[in-house]
């Protein structure tokens, strides 16, 4: 028998010395106020007890409260929410920059930061923390790379019109019922491009019978680069278009045709062909989920339906978009994170619930992790026919995740599996960082848990209602409302900053709108729709179908009922440093859990409280598109609203919706046609409509356009047009603005403008003596035309010296200079004087090819005797791979060198072609 220690021996027994624990690398050194008072003034130590409060200052209390704070935040392991944060802001640097950056030095830089981190990341956490930081920036802009790299899409440099041949990718219609191909290209001829683009997207009218993905086809289409920003600082959708893989846009001419391919585009490699195949059954099975769902469901509830089940957004007509966008229910159309939670939740607590049925499979097996693998098997088939859009992508990961915490009992909502999420879609495709669309998902998921974490925590509170049977249904129908206003406040709230930075406007009625429709999605339209979709295969899915377009036609109302109380708030642009500082100010708030977390509420108020008090900008007075196709006169026309004038009668919807959305437009003037001239009205029209035109003789073209100067002095700031010709106005600072459509116009443009606008090359776009080019009968008419050109004259009110010019300035905000002419301005009129209206100085030029390297202008005219003026320009000579076709020249097959602070003036090279391809960039 073992004998008992004694006590007392247990007692005396000396203490051990402890193993000494090494802190964690964020677990920083403690440190109390009482370090800091280490001697008195006779140089005694200072006695053994805590200082009074008196001795420490505040600036001592904020760093205590600092310190604190950052270390519970480490302990609470928020710093891992961040490295997602980082990756993204490392490539949002990498994609702003002017010029590419080489990707091997900082792939080492990247390295070097990395094993310095993991070598000091105990004994220095303070510099290991930066290098670490530093790490994950680098790592963002690697990432950046390696998909720039990976993709190399080459866009189309310039519209041009050619017979495009390739395998069909997908189809889809659109509200017209008009068919959008997008086409892997094979080849083109008549003429051949020397940079074919890999993919284009062509709209196809005419009936036709639609082509299924594989097929391969051929048609005469007008191709077009990928537009650019409308204006200055709106998106860039040549750049959203290269990370797609899309090199141009455009329209076959007429319905395309089968094409038989050469042998050699059929013979692949079993990898590509696999891929190749499984691509187009994928597609098929969408195009026929897509038929069946609209032949059940007609009108825009089926496209609507459509959207949700497979992703087809462009089925629903203009009036439903725009309902659906100013009620705040637009979100429902794509395939996000409620779409896809709606699908594998249905299914997680379905299976959940039927398994439990089965006497002892509980006590057996766990019910949980099985109704998690088949919610993630929902959900993988979800998203694999949604056509693997860029929100789904980001969703299915995300439901991924959470649901695979189920099988390590892990809770599935927290911010760690969202920054889990985060950091597989930033790794995957870091270009998403650049969008809206993943900026506001992750906004208001972040938000959304924060949010519900504190309500958790919040004091409970003695109910209002007495417990009884009676009331439990009244009460859980309570808590189901607030839940749906939590949420939608919280989304809201959270996603504002990139709604009214991305799209200038916020609704105000967007909590009434999901208040109403919510419910209606998620217990009728997702069940509806999941049901038919499995019930399809047996021919069963009518009324399941049914009952989703009943569901849908409910919200559709309901978005045009609330769409009808107003438009919501409107935005112009912001300053550059809104959305980012902003944007770390919701971070902030959201991700971290101590007191810090105040510091983003500042951030946040700062950035809209800026923007709500600074001064506004001045107006400009003329907007131009990249193609010179579209020009806004822009008048003031109240508070903050503004009148438009523009060149045509309809302007096109994609450009001058970002217009409107940008400058606050609240009514547009349309322009005034001229009727056309006598000649022309007696010409016989040329049977084939393809044939050229005949050329406007000098004289007639000089009094067409003094005839439009006539009737614009009459009437300020409206263009007067004449079809596919010229459009002419004459502003209020009495400026004269002329679009030249026809390059038969130019001169005649060039004795009447101060600011010419010509959609021509800078071969054609050329000023040259009106009365050189009139040949026979030009003593005849140069009285006639002397006397109008003077008396028009006449109305000048400042006289204009012969060698006055410009040079536009390319940086925003910058101050007017006037000096010589940019280069794509060729003038002779400055040297030789125009005998009809005397010595006459330059009129500004601007061609197709500066509008082009310089994209969307807005242009601030200033004083008309020296004709100065200012222009702020989109680009200012980036080449990075999707701007990189801006300079290519097709004639050399080489890439100018952008330089418009001081331009090349050589002239260019003529250009013998003949119109059918010398007007295009091919």
């Amino acid at each position: 028998m073992t004998q008992a220690p004694d006590e007392w021996q247990l007692v005396r027994e000396r203490e051990l010395p402890s193993r000494r624990v090494q802190p964690a690398p964020w677990v920083l050194p403690k440190k109390t106020p009482s370090d800091d008072v280490s001697s008195f003034d006779d140089g005694d130590t200072a006695p053994d007890f805590c200082p009074s409060p008196l001795f420490v200052s505040r600036w001592q209390r904020l760093t205590t409260l600092l310190h604190n704070c950052l270390e519970q935040e480490l302990t609470y392991g928020r710093a891992f929410l961040f490295m997602p944060v980082f990756l993204g802001l490392g490539a949002i640097w990498w994609f702003r920059r002017p010029l590419d950056l080489a990707g091997w030095p900082i792939f080492l830089s990247c390295l070097v930061c990395g094993l310095l981190w993991l070598k000091i990341r105990f004994s220095q956490p303070v510099i290991a923390a930066c290098l670490g930081i530093s790490a994950l920036l680098m790592a963002g802009m690697v990432l950046a790379v390696v998909e720039t790299t990976r993709l190399d899409t080459i866009i189309l440099d310039g519209p041009v019109m050619t017979i495009v041949r390739g395998r069909v990718l997908s189809s889809e219609p659109n509200a017209s019922g008009n068919q959008r191909y997008v086409i892997a290209m094979e080849e083109t001829i008549q003429p051949r491009l020397k940079r074919m683009p890999q993919q284009v997207a062509l709209l196809a009218r005419g009936k036709h019978t639609p082509f299924k993905p594989g097929d391969w086809i051929e048609g005469r289409a007008r191709l077009s680069p990928p537009s650019g920003p409308a204006l200055p600082g709106l998106n860039d959708f040549a750049q959203s278009s290269y990370f797609s893989g899309i090199g141009a846009i455009g329209y076959f001419y007429r319905p395309p045709v089968a094409f038989q391919p050469p042998p050699e585009a059929l013979d692949r490699g079993l990898l590509e062909t696999s891929a190749l195949r499984f691509g187009d059954i994928t597609e098929s099975l969408r195009n026929t989920i897509s038929d069946r769902i609209r032949f059940w469901v007609p009108g825009d509830a089926g496209a609507f339906g459509v959207a949700i089940v497979t992703g087809e957004v462009r089925g629903l007509s203009a009036k439903a978009n725009n309902d659906l966008r100013v009620s705040g229910l637009a979100h429902i159309i794509s395939i996000s994170g409620l779409r896809m939670a709606l699908a594998g939740g249905l299914f997680f607590v379905g299976i959940r619930r039927i398994l439990g049925l089965v006497p002892g499979l509980a006590e057996t097996w766990s019910l949980k992790k099985i109704a998690a693998l088949g919610a993630i098997g929902t959900t993988t088939g979800y998203f694999w026919i949604s056509g693997y859009a860029v929100a789904a992508q980001r969703s299915y990961l995300m439901m991924v995740i959470m649901l695979s915490a189920a099988f390590f009992d892990r809770p599935a909502l927290s911010l760690r599996n969202t920054a889990i999420a985060a950091l597989f879609v930033v790794v995957i495709s870091p270009s998403q960082v650049m969008g809206p669309s993943l900026q506001m998902s992750f906004a208001a998921t972040f938000a959304l848990i924060a949010g519900f974490d504190l309500w958790r925590q919040r004091p409970q509170m003695p109910s209002i209602l007495p417990d009884n049977r009676v009331l439990r249904p009244l009460k859980t129908l309570l808590k189901i409302i607030a839940g749906i206003l939590l949420t939608s406040a919280l989304g809201g709230v959270s996603t504002a900053m990139f709604s009214a930075a991305h799209f200038h406007r916020v609704g105000l009625h967007g909590l009434e709108a999901n208040l109403l429709a919510s419910p209606i999605i998620e217990m009728v339209v997702m069940p509806s729709a999941m049901m038919g979709v499995l019930l399809m295969p047996f021919g069963l899915e009518q009324w399941p179908l049914r009952a989703m377009g009943w569901g849908l036609d409910g919200v559709l109302m309901i978005g045009s009922y609330i769409a009808n109380w107003g438009n919501g708030f409107t935005f112009g642009r912001f300053e550059w440093w809104f959305l980012p500082l902003s944007s770390v100010g919701l971070l902030v708030l959201t991700l971290l859990k101590t007191r810090l977390r105040a510091v983003g509420i500042v951030m946040i108020a700062f950035a809209f409280g800026y923007e709500a008090v600074k001064p506004t900008p001045r107006l400009p007075d003329l907007v131009i598109t990249e193609d010179a196709q579209l020009i806004g006169i822009l008048k003031p026309s109240g508070a903050n609203a503004v009148t438009v004038a523009t060149n045509k009668k309809r302007p096109p919807g994609f450009v001058y919706g970002q217009w409107a959305s940008a400058l606050d437009i609240s009514d547009t003037i349309s322009s005034e046609t001229l009727p056309k001239p006598r000649a022309a009205k007696s010409a016989p029209k040329p049977k084939d409509k393809y044939a050229k035109k005949e050329k406007i003789e000098a004289p007639d073209a000089l009094l067409d356009m003094m005839e439009a100067l006539t009737k614009a002095s009459a009437r300020r700031d409206i263009f007067f047009c004449r079809s596919d010709g010229f459009c002419l106005a004459k502003l209020s600072n009495d400026w004269t603005v002329t679009l030249v459509q026809n390059r038969d116009y130019s001169n005649a443009a060039c004795a009447l403008s101060d600011l010419i606008v010509s959609n021509q090359s800078s071969s054609y776009a050329v000023c040259t003596p009106v009365m050189a080019d009139m040949g026979k009968g030009a003593k005849q008419q140069e009285a006639q035309i002397t006397t109008r050109m003077n008396a028009d004259q006449m109305t000048q009110p400042h006289p204009i010296p012969a060698d006055s010019s410009v040079n536009p300035s390319t940086q925003p905000h910058a101050a007017t200079a006037t000096s010589t002419p940019p280069a794509p301005i060729k003038t002779d009129t400055a040297s030789k004087p125009n005998p009809s209206s005397g010595s006459k100085a330059s009129p500004v030029l601007i061609d197709r090819d500066r509008l082009r390297q310089s994209g969307a202008m807005e242009i601030t005219l200033a004083e008309l005797s020296s004709r100065s003026l200012h222009m702020t320009t989109t680009f200012h000579g980036e080449q990075r791979p999707w701007t990189r076709h801006r300079y290519y020249d097709w004639r050399t097959n080489t890439y100018k060198k952008p330089d418009i602070a001081q331009p090349d003036i050589t002239e260019p090279e003529p250009d013998e072609a003949s119109d059918s391809v010398n007007d295009n960039d091919e």
